[in-house]
Order: structure tokens, then sequence, then C-alpha cells
């Protein structure tokens, strides 16, 4: 399977996948900035943009802030294979360890990360907000996050 990195020349396809892939897409401004700073690692099939992650690098770290998958690329393998290459990245860069957060309600994201050996490090209370039921607008409910860790050595006391 072969990646792309995108950069800002890439943003109008960037923001079309996110907005018809996920309720909680970050708006174009957030993703000019991740494709001016971060890694945005993309796999594409028949030429159209089918998944995405961004991995930003920091010190003897690294953080997967985004890792989306087109509704129609789903269930395929798409999102495992980025997982891969974002660890493999992580250890070129000889990071300790990757970071993220997640929904509590995302299982299926859950086990992907469990089954890669990310292991649960924390909880951020009423973290993201949720959506009304037609997904127009947020609602006063919020949900936790899972802060989950994938060590590269052996985990400090």
């Amino acid at each position: 399977m072969s990646f792309e990195q995108l950069n800002l020349s890439n943003l109008l396809e960037v923001v079309e996948l996110a907005e018809r892939s996920d309720p909680y897409a970050w708006p174009e401004e957030q993703w000019r900035s991740s494709l001016r700073n971060d890694w945005v690692i993309a796999k594409r099939e028949a030429g159209k943009l089918v998944g995405l992650l961004v991995l930003q690098a920091s010190f003897f770290e690294t953080e997967l802030l985004y890792l989306l998958v087109a509704p129609e690329a789903r269930r395929q393998g798409v999102a495992g294979k980025l997982l891969d290459k974002s660890l493999e990245e992580s250890k070129e860069l000889n990071a300790e360890r990757m970071l993220l957060e997640v929904r509590v309600s995302n299982l299926a994201a859950l086990a992907l990360y469990t089954n890669k050996g990310f292991v649960r490090e924390g909880r951020r209370k009423n973290y993201y907000p949720l959506l009304t039921e037609d997904q127009s607008t947020e609602s006063r409910e919020r949900e936790d996050a899972l802060l989950l860790t994938h060590w590269f050595i052996e985990k400090p006391d």
C-alpha cells in the first residue's frame, strides 16, 4: 500500500473528505494549519482520497491528531494501514511513545487502537461536544475522551 504526504495544495479535497466523513470534522482553518505544520499522510484508491491521518511530532513523542476514512472505504483495512504507517514513522523519529485521544463511544476505533498495542492512560471528562440527533448543531451534552498511548520503549514508572 502506498501513502502520500499531503500539503496545502490538497486542502480542498481534504476538507471535502472530512466534511462528508465526519460530523465533527475540523474547520478549514484547522486543516490549513495541519497541512502546513504536521504530517498529513493519505491513502488513495483509483486517484481518490479514501483516508488520511494527521501526525504531530515533538521531542520524544508523536501524537495522532486525526484518523479519517471515507465512508465507502471503511471496513477494508484502510484505518489499520494508516495507523501502521504512523507507528512506523514514529519509530523512525525515535519517539518513545505515540499518544491519541478517542471518543468513548467510538468502539470501532477503540478496538483498532487496542489491537495495535495502545493502552489506556487516562480519561478527559466531558471533553467532546455531541451533536443533536439531526447532526446539525451541538447539544449541551458532552462525552468523555479516552487517552491512549502506544509505548515504543518500556513504560517508565
